[in-house]
């Protein structure tokens, strides 16, 4: 893992990249809408909002408000994913990164 911070979103996909077994569900607000993006291996995509098509272009903007985020098991599916561990707010969100070696930018 990186010894580098990473903006909150990259971390993110860093660790799905990492854990395949798991897809993240995340739940987010930016620009004054809610958002819900799905991060496995390494990429997001979000589930209200048009996902653009390169994948380089960030789905969660760093600047976006973090609410949720459940670990599921992968493969996803809406009807009867298996939570692994669910984290409402940004300290549990952060801990949880450290723990797994990878820092977040402030």
């Amino acid at each position: 893992m990186s010894a580098f911070a990473l903006p909150w979103p990259l971390a993110l996909e860093r660790y799905s990249q990492a854990h395949p077994q798991e897809v993240l569900r995340v739940e987010v607000e930016s620009e004054g809408e809610a958002d819900l993006v799905l991060i496995y291996r390494g990429y997001s995509s979000s589930l209200r909002r048009a996902t653009p098509p390169d994948p380089e272009v960030a789905v969660i903007p760093p600047q976006a408000r973090f609410l949720q985020l459940e670990r599921l098991s992968a493969p996803y599916h809406p009807e009867r994913s298996q939570v692994l561990a669910l984290y409402r707010n940004w300290e549990e969100l952060k801990a949880w990164l450290a723990q797994a070696g990878i820092p977040v930018a402030e």
